[in-house]
């Protein structure tokens, strides 16, 4: 008796290669081709059941009980023959040669139409593969077109990384208003560069005067003034319409889009340069000095060459010999009208900086300042909008801290007493301990000014010692402010005292009895 498993059935194939041979070979054969395709006066021999199985386009086609449903002929005008054969051969074989980024714009358009979406795919893969600054232009206007994200996504990403480049570009104006707009909403040039652009893609695009007020939009004008504004022709866009938008934005509190939160934004990358006060490379290079004779009105003057929603600022002062400095900062969105945010005039500052302030739009940034040597430097500088936590007192423009800033890892230092170990009173570990320097008293400096109202201490303890103590405070090293003595205490001490601004603080200790 014939087993059961003789009875399975053997599945035995061609091999793929040999199939897809076979069909291909049928590619403009007049073997049992049954409609002609005309394309320029060409006739092109075809198979309806391939057209069908492989196309969409064509199977609804013969489906429609239109005449082509019916008709031996079919008349092509959307294209070229050699671009419709592409396409065609695509059909039949699974593969087709393209010649150039042209070549590809045509077969792209037509497999789109033809509704052949794996031929789109594998055409926008080749687009992305050849992208560059000179093509951006054509490959963004049909990726817009025919809705292709990723080849849009692309697009936009090299224009991003070469926004300089790209705004300055002759084929800049080649743009279509919606792929205008889709490189707009993730520039990041200079803003000078990008209005420019836009008003030059303006004049040369001026059959498309119904897309210019959305266009706008989405240009960065906020900083610009009225009168930097009117290089925008009246024929081209209404000044009141122009102005409405600028002043829309100047509205508007989040960030830019080309913006990061804790992002340092004074980078070559966006731009930022040095229009007075020292090294020009200073930001591309890394290395150098800003600076500006101490009485000078100008004083560093940086261009971070587009406006930033900025609250935090930070700069290194430059401390060779010991010398000690002062300083305030102005920023601006025009470089005319400028507002003081920080005011550190009066007080002795050292180290890094950290000066924060109420967000706002910033592109240039002024710093003057005093210093011992007459020459007033910093080595670094950064520019924020951050999400920390901070507190500003309007008036003196100075930080209310919410924790302990007389620490050595923020900036402080012990500048009279000795320490065992090294910065044992501002270290944070409560080990070890320092002692009066020379009758003096314990000093600490702080890197910045501070409104600080309270101040803890700890007396050591060791063999039941009880001190006298007194606190003083000063902000200039010279004049000082006294807020607190105790006699015959230890340990743990909290001193409470009017809000004032300080700098250092002075703690003069003397051991009662043992």
């Amino acid at each position: 008796m014939e087993s059961m498993l003789s009875r399975q059935p053997t599945t035995i194939a061609t091999g793929i290669y040999g199939l897809v041979d076979q069909i291909g070979a049928l590619y403009l054969s007049e073997e049992m081709s049954d409609v002609t395709i005309v394309v320029e006066g060409v006739k092109l021999p075809a198979h309806r059941l391939i057209l069908a199985q492989r196309c969409d386009y064509f199977k609804t086609m013969f489906n429609s009980g239109l005449i082509e449903s019916t008709s031996n002929r079919i008349e092509v005008h959307e294209t070229s023959v050699d671009v419709f054969k592409c396409v065609l051969k695509w059909i039949y074989t699974g593969s087709v040669e393209i010649l150039s980024v042209e070549h590809a714009f045509e077969v792209l358009h037509l497999a789109h139409m033809y509704q052949i979406t794996e031929l789109v795919e594998k055409t926008a893969n080749y687009l992305k593969g050849h992208l560059t600054i000179d093509n951006v232009f054509s490959i963004l206007n049909i990726a817009v077109l025919l809705s292709l994200d990723e080849l849009k996504t692309a697009s936009t990403a090299l224009a991003a990384a070469n926004s300089i480049e790209i705004y300055r570009h002759n084929g800049f104006h080649k743009l279509s208003s919606d792929a205008l707009i889709e490189m707009l909403q993730s520039a990041s040039a200079p803003e000078i560069d990008v209005f420019t652009a836009v008003v030059i893609w303006m004049k040369m695009n001026q059959e498309k005067s119904a897309d210019f007020v959305e266009v706008l939009k989405c240009t960065p004008l906020s900083a610009f003034s009225p009168d930097e504004l009117a290089i925008v022709p009246n024929e081209l866009v209404d000044s009141d319409v122009l102005h409405d938008i600028a002043l829309e934005q100047r509205r508007k509190k989040n960030i830019p889009e080309y913006q990061q939160i804790n992002e340092n934004v004074a980078i070559p990358r966006h731009g930022v340069k040095v229009i007075s006060g020292g090294n020009p490379t200073f930001f591309t290079t890394g290395m150098g000095i800003l600076k500006h004779p101490v009485g000078s009105d100008e004083g560093i003057v940086i261009d971070l060459g587009r406006h930033f929603r900025l609250n935090l600022l930070r700069m290194q002062l430059v401390e060779t010999g010991g010398k000690s400095a002062s300083y305030w900062v102005l920023v601006s969105t025009d470089n005319v009208n400028y507002t003081r945010v920080i005011d550190h005039l009066e007080y002795t500052c050292r180290s890094l900086q950290n000066l924060y302030f109420e967000p706002r739009l910033v592109r240039y940034i002024r710093i003057c300042g005093t210093a011992s040597s007459g020459l007033f430097e910093i080595s670094r500088f950064e520019a924020f909008c951050t999400n920390e936590k901070f507190v500003i007192d309007p008036e003196t423009t100075l930080q209310i801290p919410t924790d302990n800033v007389a620490l050595a890892q923020r900036g402080a230092i012990v500048i009279n007493g000795t320490s065992h170990p090294e910065n044992a009173i501002i270290n944070g570990t409560l080990q070890g301990f320092t002692s009066n320097g020379f009758n003096d008293g314990i000093i600490v400096q702080l890197p910045q000014p501070y409104l600080i109202d309270c101040i803890r201490l700890l007396l050591w303890d060791s063999h039941s010692r009880v001190y006298s103590y007194k606190l003083e405070v000063s902000t200039n090293l010279e004049t000082w402010t006294p807020i607190h003595k105790e006699a015959r205490v230890a340990n743990w001490r909290e001193i409470n005292f009017p809000r004032q601004p300080v700098v250092f603080i002075k703690i003069i200790v003397k051991i009662v009895t043992s």
